[in-house]
């Protein structure tokens, strides 16, 4: 459609001088064309009028995968955009841990020409290391000059320090970005849940914070040495956090994200033995869940991630132990963490970690709720109150323990690249 015509539409854009304003939006082939109170038109044109009706930049994530090439089964690029925008974000950040690993510049090619003409944008990230195996990087400068615009081993954490402090180095050459999931493997040690309570009472071999602290204040020294810029990726304890904080006021180039299921879940989740509970990192304390919601409220956290995971059901409906860690994400990411941080923090502040701060991470610039801007932008209701339900989602995969969980936030549309798609 040529034109499309918003209605009575609140905006959430900081940076815009509309911010806060009830108007009139109206887009011409996939350009804002005008904001005014009232707008009219002769022309034919697609009209959005919802009560309730919220528009912001569009929302980035900063993780997700899905499995094409070689896991189609589990979600195909396609599919899994389509769930993107149900879930309200116009751009993703593409994990390379397919099947092969995305790891060359001919592989970040063909997830740019998957992605052509859609109205969701993918960004590719490239391996680290060659298959991810943490032993040999990758051709990274040329992945760089083909669209990557990322490096990471995704949930494979690299054990090797030389390894790492190489990729370090290498990167400061473009101004590359190293992505990191942080956690020692021999503590590790086949983990299920978190270390504590739960673990002792449940029989599930723990997984202790320990690894994580110990992977972080190893990569901060590495990062405080070769003076690079490093992301940590999902974080998930109190000891992390503030080395992470620590690490800012020193002025190191570092950010960090946290998954949106662990500011809404604690570890007592795994008392009924659902592997849609087992997620890497694990669910933490209850303790510790509160302390990273503070932490985001007083900004150390940057960024909030669907880290999403789609696994086929025969990998979830088995033994606990047996199963693959990871939930979907993408649909619920916004309704958690507006559910979690309502009356917290300005709805703006909630949207910037998903829109504005994720895109500061990745060098990207942050779509602009002005005339003559590409209309690039995610339609909401942050007040409203609904339930997921499995037949409405969309993600190939349903492995999620969000069924029937009641949120307050709901994703109506996006625009992007002159499209647009309403949720019904």
């Amino acid at each position: 459609m040529k034109y499309i015509i918003l209605r009575k539409v609140k905006i959430i854009d900081s940076e815009s001088k509309y911010h806060l304003k009830k108007t009139d939006i109206l887009i011409k082939e996939g350009i804002i064309d005008r904001i005014e109170k009232t707008i009219n038109i002769t022309e034919p044109f697609f009209e959005v009028d919802i009560k309730g009706l919220h528009i912001s930049p569009g929302w980035l994530d900063l993780h997700v995968r899905l499995g094409e090439p070689g896991l189609e089964e589990r979600e195909t690029i396609k599919n899994g955009l389509k769930s993107a925008a149900r879930g309200g974000f116009t751009t993703v950040l593409y994990m390379p841990s397919t099947k092969p690993v995305i790891q060359t510049k001919t592989d970040i090619l063909f997830l740019l020409k998957k992605n052509q003409n859609n109205i969701v944008d993918l960004l590719p990230s490239g391996s680290i290391t060659k298959n991810s195996m943490g032993q040999e990087i990758t051709e990274m400068f040329d992945m760089h000059l083909n669209g990557a615009v990322a490096f990471t081993d995704d949930k494979n954490s690299i054990q090797n320090a030389m390894v790492m402090n190489i990729a370090l180095e290498y990167v400061k050459n473009f101004d590359g970005l190293i992505m990191v999931t942080a956690s020692n493997e021999d503590l590790e040690n086949n983990g299920q849940v978190n270390e504590g309570f739960m673990s002792t009472n449940m029989g599930l071999k723990p997984l202790p914070e320990l690894a994580e602290n110990i992977m972080v204040m190893r990569d901060l020294e590495i990062l405080r040495y070769t003076n690079s810029k490093l992301h940590i990726s999902t974080i998930s304890t109190k000891k992390s956090v503030q080395n992470i904080k620590k690490a800012k006021k020193e002025k190191l180039k570092i950010s960090t994200d946290i998954a949106a299921h662990n500011l809404i879940l604690n570890d007592e989740e795994i008392n009924t033995f659902n592997s849609n509970f087992k997620v890497k990192p694990p669910l933490r304390d209850e303790k510790t869940r509160l302390f990273l919601i503070e932490n985001i409220l007083n900004g150390t956290i940057d960024a909030v991630s669907s880290d999403h995971s789609p696994i086929q059901i025969e990998k979830k409906k088995c033994e606990f132990e047996q199963a693959e860690f990871g939930i979907i994400g993408l649909e619920t990411t916004f309704p958690i963490i507006n559910t979690v941080l309502k009356g917290k923090m300005e709805l703006s502040k909630i949207i910037d970690l998903i829109s504005r701060n994720p895109r500061k991470i990745l060098k990207q610039k942050t779509p602009q709720i002005q005339e003559g801007e590409k209309a690039n932008m995610t339609l909401f209701d942050p007040n409203k109150t609904w339930r997921y339900q499995k037949e409405e989602i969309i993600s190939k995969s349903k492995n999620t323990p969000f069924i029937n969980y009641q949120f307050t936030g709901q994703i109506i549309g996006i625009i992007n690249n002159g499209q647009v798609e309403v949720n019904t």
